[in-house]
């Protein structure tokens, strides 16, 4: 008899990963979800509002320590796995490669697992974003490698020790979980020394907090020991080169645009290089990497008005998003619609908004994603809208964006809906009532 996998809130993306390569190792997978879950269902996965008779039963921190189905499975012993304890089960007998950091995270490991695919690795891999290249986030491979998004979020990428991986940069973020800042770096720096192999870890030497840390390992950045020399961008993707161990690396072609996403893309070919990976497979995998879903996703286009979906949600995400979007706008306006993402998140991080617009030429602020929050008196999306300095802020209810956005666009404008809730879902509706 397969064993049972069952998983709360199954159509979360990093609880997705694991169900999929639980799905391709041959278990068996059901889950509960608020949500339809189509995309699983195609692959073989039921969503089943009760607990099976045995086997596991997935959770994530997201999940209430009091709800009905933890109790349930609590009360009929059921054997209960957080989603980091299941992850790092699933890493037991490969070199997990582990992707860190407060921003980047996704884009990072999303192209690191493109790299080692397609130069034959066949790792496993769970990232939290489809890859357009295959549309799913997580495998099962048959190669020694495993690459994982390590989440500082909750504190569980302490529960890892990779072989090697990349950690992008440390910034303010997750308070309700570290309570202090210091406690966030320390958490870091715990991490950063339970990687095995510092010849196979990468951090950003331009990253003032990392580079305060005395790190094993490799630095990669503007300064470090894989050095970024120049990079242009230009509206199809960008363009840079690098130095690495006494070697010139020119114009390495990547369709990602934006100074921090060429970082990353950095880290990515310095851990490919000493994996042992040629260099014109890894340019041939940058050129043929698609992105992922929600980051930099261009939906479409119509009567000449771009339309982009990001899951920024962080003010220095934004500011690096609208700057990587800007040389894509040729003719017209970069306008930003941005839903601010929990009401805890909103009140820790209020006041650095002032400037995160500062590259639109329209910020249009709506209401705040509660992701299952209470509201905080006195933190709402209009007192956030008026908190921003610049980028021509303007606050629109959510139920009356579709009434003014298809009356304020005009051709050659870029629109760019940003947030991690259901702000995602705006742009194909406006781009089917703009038709």
């Amino acid at each position: 008899m397969k064993q049972h996998y069952y998983f709360l809130g199954i159509g979360g993306i990093g609880m997705s990963a694991l169900a999929r390569i639980l799905i391709e190792q041959g278990k068996n997978v059901t889950g509960y979800d608020l949500n339809p879950i189509p995309h699983l269902e195609k692959i073989g996965i039921q969503k089943k509002n009760t607990l099976p008779k045995a086997g596991y039963v997935i959770y994530s921190s997201a999940i209430e320590k009091d709800h009905p189905l933890i109790v349930q499975a609590k009360e009929e012993k059921c054997t209960l796995l957080h989603r980091s304890e299941l992850l790092r089960i699933l890493m037991e007998g490969k070199k997990p490669l582990l992707v860190a950091g407060t921003h980047g995270k996704t884009t990072t490991s999303a192209l690191l697992a493109w790299v080692l695919i397609s130069s034959g690795q066949d790792p496993s891999f769970a990232v939290g974003g489809i890859l357009q290249n295959f549309q799913k986030n997580g495998g099962s491979g048959k190669g020694e490698l495993f690459v994982a998004e390590a989440d500082e979020s909750d504190g569980s990428f302490l529960n890892y020790q990779g072989e090697g991986g990349i950690v992008t940069n440390i910034e303010k973020e997750h308070l309700s979980f570290w309570k202090t800042e210091e406690n966030l770096i320390k958490g870091f720096k715990t991490f950063c020394k339970q990687i095995k192999n510092p010849a196979l870890f990468f951090w950003c030497g331009d990253d003032l907090f990392l580079q305060k840390l005395s790190l094993p390992g490799i630095s990669y950045g503007k300064k470090g020991d894989l050095k970024l020399h120049k990079y242009s961008q230009e509206a199809d993707g960008s363009y840079f080169s690098a130095s690495f161990r006494g070697k010139m690396y020119e114009d390495i072609a990547i369709p990602l645009v934006g100074e921090k996403l060429i970082l990353n893309a950095l880290a990515v070919f310095g851990l490919a290089l000493q994996l042992g990976i040629s260099e014109k497979e890894i340019r041939k995998a940058f050129v043929s990497f698609q992105g992922v879903k929600r980051r930099q996703e261009k939906l479409g286009e119509i009567n000449r008005i771009q339309i982009y979906d990001d899951y920024a949600h962080h003010p220095t995400e934004i500011k690096a998003i609208l700057e990587g979007l800007r040389k894509k706008v040729t003719k017209g306006r970069l306008i930003a619609l941005f839903q601010p993402h929990r009401y805890s998140r909103t009140q820790e991080l209020i006041d650095d908004f002032h400037d995160a617009f500062q590259e639109a030429d329209l910020a249009i602020i709506t209401s705040i994603y509660p992701a299952g929050e209470k509201p905080i008196p006195g933190i709402t999306g209009k007192a956030l809208f008026r908190k921003i300095l610049k980028g021509y802020p303007l606050f629109i209810e959510e139920c009356k964006l579709l009434n003014y956005l298809p009356k304020m666009l005009l051709p050659g404008d870029l629109l760019v809906t940003v947030g991690a809730g259901d702000i995602t879902t705006f742009g194909p509706k406006l781009m089917k009532e703009l038709s």
